[in-house]
């Protein structure tokens, strides 16, 4: 069982063992002034456990079914992986990776206008479930009749946001990709169209344009 006794555990229930964190999904992006590389974590041996399993035809397998699952039980149409976002990806998880400095990337920087989900935990420790299910429990505080920013009953949209952004009816695609730092694991999924617009529900019928996407950088 890759990850040892963590595998299927959601992120909440894993404080005690390494570091966990994850940044929501908006459309554009606000990077820190003045971001402060992360202190380093243990390693899973550390914990007495293996390391989870990494590979790229299952991380695809696993985060694309884990995805149209929950889309799917909502009614809404399934998102196509896409290698040029899983590319874009790739390059902004190796950039955080090597700088240790985990924040959203700049708009500008992705090649194509995408929505930005990520993720970070110690290195080698979590499993890609763990990965996307600390997403998908945002569920847990999704209003479903609200619109952004009004979205999440703790008051704070950011809450819900990598949730909205992967049920976001308007999304198509997906692409994801993960990195390997020192001590960190770095997980980036980008999506297209971004979801994630002020005044809208993520199950609305009709697509907002490019211009109205929500600030943030998720």
């Amino acid at each position: 069982m890759s990850g040892g006794v963590l595998k299927g555990l959601w992120p909440a229930r894993l404080a005690w063992a390494g570091i966990l964190l994850a940044v929501a999904g908006q459309a554009a992006a606000a990077p820190s002034k003045s971001p402060r590389p992360l202190p380093p974590a243990m390693p899973a041996s550390y914990y007495g456990m293996e390391e989870a399993d990494r590979d790229d035809g299952l991380m695809r397998e696993i985060i694309l079914g884990m995805h149209n699952e929950e889309r799917e039980s909502l009614g809404l149409p399934p998102l196509a992986w896409d290698s040029a976002l899983a590319a874009d990806a790739a390059r902004y998880a190796a950039q955080m990776a090597q700088t240790n400095i985990f924040r959203h990337s700049a708009r500008a920087s992705r090649a194509t206008p995408s929505g930005e989900n990520l993720w970070m935990g110690s290195r080698g420790l979590y499993d890609y479930e763990v990965m996307v299910g600390s997403f998908l429990d945002e569920k847990r505080y999704f209003r479903r009749n609200g619109t952004l920013p009004d979205l999440s009953t703790t008051g704070r949209w950011e809450d819900v946001g990598h949730y909205t952004q992967i049920i976001w009816r308007g999304t198509r695609k997906v692409g994801c990709a993960l990195a390997e730092g020192q001590s960190y694991d770095y997980l980036v999924c980008r999506y297209f169209p971004a979801g994630n617009v002020f005044g809208r529900n993520p199950l609305d019928r009709d697509d907002a344009t490019p211009s109205q996407y929500a600030g943030g950088g998720r």
